[in-house]
This record gives structure tokens, sequence and C-alpha cells, in this order.
């Protein structure tokens, strides 16, 4: 199975998770269009993504093409722009994710209503920076983040 070239990592796109879609730059060389393409090839109508070993996201379609590179990042955006549950605050990350949302709230005050999101865990690192198999074997990917470009 392979990925398509937007979705591995490195510079291929500019895609800030925190962030609306319309907002995700590609390379100047890039046609927009790109992103109705097949997130892998042969295409497939369910992926399975995970986070930090914390979250997964289920990519799934009801149409013939399969997952589009849209659906994918889509779905991320989504998963992570949700507000967090009361269990999901205890441990490791809960200082990162209190400080990004303070930080969040301090640049828009309406964002205070909205509560701690998953987003935050993320702290500094808001920049998809692709997908990579799953270590653990499985047909899932792993997700990775960066500061930005």
């Amino acid at each position: 199975m392979a990925l398509h070239p937007l979705l591995d990592c490195g510079p291929n796109l500019m895609f800030n998770v925190a962030r609306d879609l319309a907002y995700v730059r590609l390379r100047p060389d890039c046609s927009p269009t790109r992103l109705q393409e097949p997130a892998v090839h042969p295409s497939i109508s369910h992926m399975t993504i995970a986070i930090f070993e914390t979250w997964s996201i289920e990519v799934m379609v009801m149409n013939p093409r399969g997952i589009t590179v849209h659906d994918v990042l889509f779905r991320i955006r989504e998963h992570l722009n949700r507000s967090v549950a009361a269990h999901e605050m205890h441990g490791p990350l809960h200082a990162v994710a209190m400080h990004s949302f303070r930080a969040r709230c301090r640049a828009d005050p309406r964002e205070h209503a909205q509560g701690v999101k998953r987003v935050d865990f993320l702290g500094p690192k808001v920049f998809f920076n692709g997908l990579t198999r799953a270590r653990d074997g499985s047909d899932s990917w792993d997700l990775h983040f960066s500061h930005g470009v």
C-alpha cells in the first residue's frame, strides 16, 4: 500500500491542524485538485490513524473512489478540534494542554467557552508532518506533528 505523497512525511503541504482546511497550503507546483486524489494506492474505504498512542481516528467513506487526501486532513482536524472529556485531562500532557489552552484564550477570548481541545495536547507542534505506517505492524498509520516550516 503506497501513501499519497502529500500525506508522506516532508514539506509537501503546510497544515496547521488547529485551523480550517481552507488555510492548507500546498507546494507551489502542486494543484489543489490533488487533495481529491486517493490517500493510498490501491484505494481503501477505511483507515485508522493513531495519535501518540492516545487517540485513534477512523476515516471511513462510502464511495467507490475511496478515501481522499482531503478526507484524511478533514478527519484529523475534526478529531483534534473537539473538546476533551474529563477523563482525557489526566496524564503526562495535562500541563502542556493547559498552557496551550491559556495561550489560545489569550489570542481569542471567545475560545474560553470551548474549553480545552485535543489540539491543545500538541503544545506548539500543531503542524501536520505526515503519516507513517504504524510501528506495531498493523494496518494503521501514525500521525506526526512539527512546529512548522
